[in-house]
C-alpha cells in the first residue's frame, strides 16, 4: 500500500502524558505533540495564554500571539519580553502548570496571574487568566478567530492567518467555510508566519482551479509521486482573485509547501522573510540517513522560499505597526 509521506510521525516519539515530558519542555514541544497525536484524547492539555516565545537573557521574547486567547485580550504583543509571573521568573509552561494529578497530567488552574513585561524601554504589569486546552485545538481556533474583512481605498481586503494546517476532514471543511466568508473580497492576505502543519491537496483546491500543476514529491530522485493524487478532488469553488502571502523564518512544514505551490499562480505575491527550508524536520519520519526530499525534481532540504518582496521584521521590533502586513495591503492594491 502506498505510504503518504505527509502524515508520517515525527522522528522522535513524543509521549502523551505530561509526567513523561521533560521538565523544561517548550511550547513548541507541546505543539508538535498535539499535531502528531492520532486522536484528541492523546493530546496534552495544558494551561497557556496563547503565545509563541523564545528565551532571551531577561525572560521570554514573544514572537507571536494567537488571536482570541488571553495574551491577545491582555494586549501582549509580538516583541514584548515577559520577565516575571507572580513574582517569579516567567516560563511559558511552568508559570501556569504547577498542579498535576497522580498520573502527572496537568490540571486546570483558572486563576489570575500577574505578568511583568518590558516593551521597548517601558516596564508594565498585566493580568491574564490562562485557558486549559491542547494546542491543536488552540491553533485551529486562532485560525478561525483571525479572519478579517476591511476596506482599503475603494476595495475590500480579506485576511486569514493559517496558524496550522490540519488534514482532518472536519478542518478542511472549516477552511472552506472560512474562505467562503471572504469570497466577496477583492483580494486576500494569507498569513503563514509562525505556522506549521500538514498539507493536503484539498487545501490547494481552495485557490487552484485545477490540479494540473500540483507538485511532485519523492524521497528517492527517480520515484516521484503526484501530490494531486493524495486525496480526492474536493467539490469547492476556488478563490480566483489576487492573494498576498506573508512568510517568515518560522513558516514551516505544510504551510511552507503551500507557499511553494502558491508561487506558481501569477495572481499571488509573496512578502516578508525567507523560510528556512526545514520541512523535513516537521513532516517526515526519518531524513537522517542521507535521504533527500525532492519537490518537482529539486531537493527541498535547506532550500528556503525567498519572497518576491523581502521585508525584514525582527521579533525584537516593538513598534505598534506591522510593516509586512502593510506591504501586503499595498501589493494587493497594486494588483486588483
Amino acid at each position: 500500500m502506498r505510504m503518504l509521506y505527509f502524515i508520517l510521525l515525527f522522528s522522535l516519539a513524543i509521549e502523551n502524558a505530561a509526567a513523561q515530558l521533560a521538565p523544561n519542555s517548550t511550547l513548541e514541544h507541546f505543539l508538535k505533540q498535539a499535531f502528531y497525536a492520532n486522536i484528541n484524547a492523546e493530546r496534552v492539555v495544558l494551561n497557556h495564554i496563547g503565545i509563541e516565545a523564545v528565551e532571551v537573557s531577561n525572560g521570554y521574547l514573544v514572537t507571536a500571539v494567537l488571536e482570541g486567547y488571553p495574551a491577545h485580550a491582555a494586549d501582549i504583543r509580538r516583541g514584548d519580553v515577559i520577565e516575571m509571573a507572580d513574582g517569579n521568573p516567567f516560563h511559558p509552561i511552568e508559570s501556569f502548570n504547577s498542579l498535576r494529578d497522580r498520573s502527572g497530567n496537568f490540571l486546570p488552574k483558572h486563576e489570575e496571574h500577574i505578568l511583568v513585561l518590558s516593551r521597548a524601554n517601558d516596564s508594565m504589569e498585566l493580568s491574564v487568566i490562562p485557558v486549559f486546552e491542547n494546542l491543536y485545538n488552540s491553533y485551529r481556533s486562532a485560525t478561525a478567530n483571525s479572519v478579517l474583512q476591511f476596506s482599503a481605498g475603494n476595495k475590500t481586503i480579506g485576511y486569514i492567518r493559517f496558524w496550522a494546517l490540519s488534514r482532518a476532514t472536519t478542518d478542511i471543511i472549516n477552511y472552506r467555510a472560512l474562505l467562503r466568508e471572504l469570497s466577496g473580497t477583492d483580494g486576500i492576505i494569507f498569513d503563514f508566519r509562525n505556522s506549521l502543519g500538514f498539507l493536503d491537496p484539498q487545501h490547494l483546491d481552495l485557490v487552484f482551479p485545477t490540479r494540473d500543476n500540483y507538485f511532485t514529491y519523492a524521497l528517492e530522485k527517480n520515484s516521484y509521486m503526484r501530490f494531486a493524487e493524495d486525496s480526492p478532488v474536493s467539490e469547492t469553488s476556488p478563490y480566483r482573485k489576487p492573494i498576498a502571502v506573508l512568510l517568515n523564518r518560522d513558516t514551516k512544514g505544510g504551510t511552507e509547501l503551500f507557499a511553494y505551490q502558491l508561487k506558481k499562480l501569477q495572481r499571488v505575491i509573496t512578502l516578508g522573510e525567507a523560510t528556512r527550508g526545514e520541512i523535513g524536520a516537521y513532516l517526515f519520519q526519518d531524513l537522517r540517513n542521507g535521504e533527500e526530499f525532492y519537490i518537482d525534481g529539486q531537493p527541498f532540504r535547506d532550500n528556503a522560499i525567498i519572497p518576491e518582496q523581502l521585508i525584514p521584521f525582527p521579533y525584537e521590533n516593538t513598534e505598534r505597526g506591522d510593516p509586512q502586513f502593510d506591504a501586503a495591503i499595498n501589493a494587493l492594491l497594486g494588483i486588483i
